[in-house]
């Protein structure tokens, strides 16, 4: 008797859980002294609000009263935040500090609170799944606030694929001469640094529309910064920081800047270049399934290292088999 034909992978497949790391909620100009928002991430609902003295809060939305969510007409009391919908106060630590019409509060009424930081213009969240402090510092992007770089140029993407298969595009040589229409494979090198943490594209696209050498710094699933020299005084910096909604869709912040020598000459246009190409990535994470176990050849050596760096980011590399 034959074999019964299993089901198509696009009903089956599932994706990895959550890496662990430093991920992007907002830009700092998004939230405003006093504001509170609503955020999805990480198949959660979140809460985001600037308080009083300027400082980002991340906390879980629900009120632990009766379930208000609290990003969503939430109002901030000094350093605290307070329910829209009887009033409870919730402060930086989550716990609530005050009940209007009660003068008890119970000691189970708080808020899961997210260590929460600010730099290059964006605020973050640090997320780890057992929800242990964070293990590495945040990256700092030096271009920005420098003279000799244009002021930032903002993008942003929601793309319907797991951080970690975008994420990947960063050791992929190959697809920049299918999916980019690049003429060849770019001469390309990937490596680890001696710690493990970071890991390194560089890429000499000499035959190139426009050629350039590229070197992407990849601190985490979801960071990564891209230079790209098109020769001296000549370059452009793209910083990606992601904000994985859920499992199958992840919003992408790009921060962009050229400098200042090349600002009239081309840099709107190789920035412009640059938002364009992911069009060309796009109907590629949109339609693929996440393969667990996939079939490498000898020469994708560089997606086989890759592989191995991101297992440091699950807590379960059991899920990754």
């Amino acid at each position: 008797m034959s074999a019964i034909i299993e089901p198509c992978e696009s009903r089956t497949n599932t994706t990895p859980e959550f890496p662990m790391g430093w991920f992007s909620v907002a830009r700092s100009h998004e939230l405003q002294v006093g504001e509170a928002k609503r955020v999805q991430a990480f198949d959660r609902e979140l809460a985001l609000y600037r308080t009083r003295s300027g400082k980002p809060q991340i906390q879980d939305a629900f009120c632990p009263h009766l379930g208000a969510h609290m990003g969503v007409n939430g109002r901030v009391v000094g350093e605290t935040l307070r329910c829209p919908f009887h009033g409870w106060r919730f402060d930086a630590e989550g716990a609530c500090v005050e009940i209007p019409y009660c003068d008890e509060i119970p000691e189970r009424a708080r808020v899961r609170t997210w260590h929460c930081e600010e730099a290059n213009g964006e605020v973050y969240i640090w997320f780890h799944p057992q929800g242990l402090a964070p293990k590495w510092p945040l990256p700092e992007l030096r271009e920005l606030g420098d003279p000799q770089w244009t002021p930032p140029r903002y993008a942003e993407f929601e793309v319907p694929a797991h951080i970690q298969d975008i994420a990947e595009n960063s050791c992929d040589p190959v697809h920049f001469q299918y999916v980019h229409g690049q003429q060849d494979v770019p001469p390309s090198e990937v490596t680890v640094d001696e710690d493990g943490r970071h890991l390194h594209l560089h890429l000499d696209a000499k035959n190139a529309a426009v050629p350039n050498k590229l070197h992407s710094l990849v601190e985490s699933p979801g960071l990564a910064t891209v230079r790209t020299s098109y020769g001296p005084g000549a370059e452009m910096v793209v910083y990606n920081s992601a904000q994985p909604i859920d499992r199958n869709r992840t919003l992408l912040r790009w921060t962009l800047t050229v400098r200042r020598e090349i600002e009239d000459l081309a840099g709107d246009e190789v920035m412009n270049g640059i938002i364009a190409g992911i069009q060309d990535d796009y109907p590629i994470w949109a339609n693929k399934v996440h393969k667990h176990k996939p079939i490498f050849c000898r020469e994708d050596k560089t997606l086989v290292l890759y592989r191995k760096w991101v297992r440091q980011f699950y807590v379960d590399v059991r899920e990754l088999a």
